[in-house]
């Protein structure tokens, strides 16, 4: 497939991808409004039903009380309300004109969106049409292969045993079968080429100045944690200042656990697939990749990394011949980044729970991943830098191209205003990614601030990187900390204090 067959395949998948996310909030609109229309037909018939119900609208009228406990009050006096009756049936007169009026207005949006619905539908036809009618020698027919998967590897491996699932699976829906997509042979190899070949945009690392303004800043930094009485020696720090295009670290070599901090470089390799048309971008990988970044959520991170890796998480260990293929499917994830000056970099295990799985920590191929020293596993590594790195590469629109380094921005891009993070998260088992973190203490500069950050967080360590930036521009940094000592889990006012005293020093220049 040459490359502008593949942009026009990549064009069209965000534009349905649009499409289809307009038509499932209208679907979601509609079923709202069909609900609400049903409750309202309930109440009318209640109302209808005798005295009772009505002496008990009137009381609930009267004190304000929500239609829906209507039914909930104490039993009523008949004999006492019965000189009320003439009341009781105006009541029902009004009530029954103000349920019909609603109703005759909700069934005119259904209506409307309905309409809606069907436009759109008719728009990806013509779409699809037009697109499909420009693609003359293409050896992919989408008509006849699955949307929800893409093979990405051989079908002709001999290592893998005939149960591993070696397609991109459809990623909400677990159940579905593993059965390979009759796509032509030669097609199936240029695809796993591309997929083993493909590799980040940005080959040479970026080149910073040494800085002792930023040095000063490292040094208030340790004198702070120091004073805290935590461990300096499990502590990575970098600082960028991408106004002067200097940097300054602590340790930033050393690779460390990242902990959620690893689904930013998860969410660059999709990025890049979906780019070179080795993806398609859809509403469903949409959602999942929101659920990801905005909530850290694991179900949607295991499913992503099975989707850009080609692998699958099983319950029971694989014969050595199958899991060294299978984890060479895994080691793509490292290649990636790897081969574009990011060395030493662990991206390619799991975060765990996954609930979906079952699962709260690594079975199978992905327990074997860790290696048989269970006192020293091999887990996830990357150093401040390479994460500092990353977030300078996506905030100066270089990471994969331009439109998907602002799709990135968007995603990760904090709201600081309390309003909008002191009450999440709402499962409590869930960390929230401003509240003891290094967005906490700039909530007072909301109105004044870009904030943007991933961060992580276990019971053995807290990490984080994050984009800093006033909106005039004069303030613009990266800062990224990973502290590996349940010290620093422990700990809720280590990383916002740190993000305090590094904003006030480099607004205030000092």
């Amino acid at each position: 497939m040459d490359q502008q067959s593949k942009r026009q395949l990549n064009s069209r998948d965000r534009k349905i991808a649009e499409l289809e996310a307009k038509l499932q909030h209208a679907y979601q609109i509609i079923e709202n409004l069909q609900q609400q229309n049903i409750e309202f037909q309930r109440q009318l018939k209640e109302l209808n039903h005798g005295e009772k119900q009505a002496s008990e609208f009137i009381q609930n009228h009267i004190y304000g009380s929500p239609p829906q406990k209507l039914y909930h009050q104490k039993k009523p006096n008949i004999a006492k309300q019965q000189s009320n009756l003439p009341q009781i049936k105006e009541v029902i007169k009004i009530s029954k004109s103000q349920f019909t009026k609603l109703s005759h207005l909700q069934v005119y949006g259904l209506i409307a969106l309905v309409v809606m619905a069907i436009v759109s539908l008719l728009f990806i036809n013509l779409l699809l049409a037009k697109i499909l009618k420009g693609q003359k020698n293409e050896t992919i027919n989408n008509s006849s292969v699955q949307p929800s998967t893409v093979i990405l590897h051989k079908s002709n491996s001999p290592n893998l045993p005939t149960n591993i699932n070696t397609q991109i699976p459809f990623i909400n829906q677990p159940n579905v079968p593993n059965q390979p997509v009759n796509l032509p042979l030669e097609s199936t190899s240029q695809l796993a080429k591309a997929d083993s070949d493909l590799t980040y945009n940005i080959k040479v690392p970026p080149q910073f100045q040494a800085s002792e303004e930023l040095d000063s800043h490292i040094n208030r930094i340790l004198d702070y944690v120091k004073e805290k009485k935590l461990p300096t020696q499990s502590l990575s720090i970098t600082l960028i200042d991408l106004n002067k295009n200097t940097i300054s670290g602590y340790q930033q070599d050393s690779p460390r656990y990242p902990a959620s901090v690893v689904k930013l470089f998860w969410m660059t390799i999709l990025e890049a697939k979906i780019k070179q048309g080795l993806i398609p971008f859809t509403y469903t990988i949409n959602s999942e990749l929101k659920a990801m970044i905005l909530k850290s959520d694991n179900d949607a991170a295991s499913r992503i990394v099975d989707l850009i890796s080609g692998t699958y998480s099983y319950e029971k260990k694989l014969n050595q011949e199958q899991f060294q293929a299978w984890k060479q499917q895994r080691q793509l994830l490292n290649n990636f980044f790897q081969n574009a000056g990011y060395q030493d970099i662990n991206v390619s295990q799991k975060t765990y729970p996954i609930f979906y799985l079952k699962v709260t920590e690594p079975k199978g191929a992905d327990l074997q991943l860790r290696g048989e020293n269970s006192h020293y596993p091999r887990r996830n590594k990357i150093t401040t830098y390479h994460t500092a790195r990353l977030m300078y590469e996506i905030f100066t629109h270089q990471a994969v191209g331009a439109k998907y380094s602002e799709q990135m921005i968007n995603l990760l891009t904090r709201d600081l205003h309390p309003e909008a993070w002191k009450l999440q998260p709402l499962d409590p088992g869930e960390f929230n990614p401003v509240e003891n973190f290094l967005g906490e203490s700039l909530a007072t500069d909301a109105d004044q601030l870009v904030f943007a950050s991933k961060a992580g967080w276990t019971t053995a360590s807290r990490q984080e990187v994050a984009y800093v930036a006033t909106k005039d521009g004069k303030t613009r940094y990266i800062i990224a900390i990973f502290g590996e000592d349940p010290a620093y889990a422990a700990s809720q006012n280590v990383f916002p204090d740190i993000s305090r005293l590094v904003f006030e020093g480099i607004r205030n220049g000092r």
